[in-house]
């Protein structure tokens, strides 16, 4: 009989809403990383395609200057949703040394509430203009630019959703001070 790594044997018994929050964060991260991966992808190769048409014929394709326009708010979204989930931007950690597990967890659990209520705030307002931008059209690709914006309401959720995975976590973790600690590959 082989012992399950003791990560593991941990994962398995934490609180239920633990597992949620974990998968629930897990589902935001990879959803953010390929929102953001294909983003850049696609501005690459329409970019490309523009190059290849222009060296080839002298004229450009035309729809291929839009693309960035359409798509470079969804990149950038999704790197800021990556950082809020995974605890990455800047923060002040001498103040938190001086404080005690359970107020450091009171003062993270705040911090969480409150990011988590202006940005859902934010996503009601990105709603209002992906409304006033829906009939705005880009004149080659007749996409409308609440495309564009839709970014802002992914962006503003997904932080929004992030902090109430990390309040859970907050919550729920055996000790605060390692929720987001950066693994060692990403500290050079």
């Amino acid at each position: 009989m082989t012992s399950q790594p003791k990560a593991l044997a941990d994962r398995k018994a934490a609180p239920a809403a633990l597992r949620v929050a974990d998968a629930a964060g897990m589902l935001i991260d990879k959803g953010a990383i390929t929102i953001s991966i294909a983003s850049i992808v696609a501005i690459f190769l329409a970019l490309m395609a523009e190059v290849v048409m222009r060296y080839f014929t002298s004229a450009g394709l035309g729809w291929p200057n839009e693309i960035p326009n359409l798509l470079f708010p969804w990149l950038v979204m999704g790197g800021i949703v990556v950082g809020a989930q995974r605890g990455a931007h800047i923060a002040s950690e001498a103040f938190r040394s001086f404080l005690n597990d359970m107020q450091l967890r009171f003062l993270m659990a705040g911090i969480n509430i409150l990011v988590a209520v202006s940005f859902a705030y934010l996503a009601s307002l990105a709603l209002q203009v992906i409304e006033i931008t829906k009939a705005q059209t880009f004149p080659i690709t007749q996409l409308g630019q609440a495309w564009a914006y839709s970014a802002l309401l992914f962006g503003f959720g997904g932080i929004a959703l992030s902090c109430v995975v990390n309040l859970v976590r907050v919550a729920l973790c055996d000790d605060p001070r390692v929720l987001h600690q950066t693994e060692q590959e990403h500290l050079t």
